[in-house]
């Protein structure tokens, strides 16, 4: 299985939304390591459900970013982020459903990594790009 390495055309240069980033890459990266290993489904299952909450807690901080700075692209974002979560919901329901076959985490794997770097790329550059811009501080008068 293909792993990701962070590089700069995944970064959106805000320090902590990278940070994230950074970390649901490397947790993507040990699923493809739990599976190629054979490291067994308590151990798959343990990444899933990190994967899946981390994820959660991630995009709502994305989210509100997003929003206090009035992106563009917020409205697109939250869209993708609430796709993402059903598609990923599913898939985690197959794979319980599925008594852990490596198949179904294969499949998890595969649009888990699609996603994710195609997300951070077409949409969350584009939010850091937003959240990077100074703000114009009106007069009060």
């Amino acid at each position: 299985m293909q792993r990701f390495a962070w590089n700069d055309s995944l970064s959106t240069g805000v320090p902590m939304i990278d940070a994230h980033h950074k970390e649901l890459i490397a947790a993507v990266n040990d699923l493809a390591q739990a599976i190629e290993q054979g490291q067994g489904s308590n151990a798959i299952k343990k990444l899933i459900m990190f994967l899946k909450y981390y994820a959660e807690w991630h995009f709502d901080h994305e989210e509100k970013c997003a929003a206090k700075h009035q992106c563009p692209m917020a409205d697109t974002n939250e869209k993708a982020h609430a796709a993402f979560i059903e598609t990923f919901g599913n898939l985690h329901e197959q794979y319980r459903q599925s008594n852990a076959s490596e198949a179904v985490a294969q499949q998890i794997y595969d649009e888990l990594s699609r996603w994710l770097v195609g997300h951070i790329m077409n949409i969350d550059t584009e939010i850091g790009r937003c959240l990077r811009q100074p703000k114009t501080v009106l007069p009060t008068s």
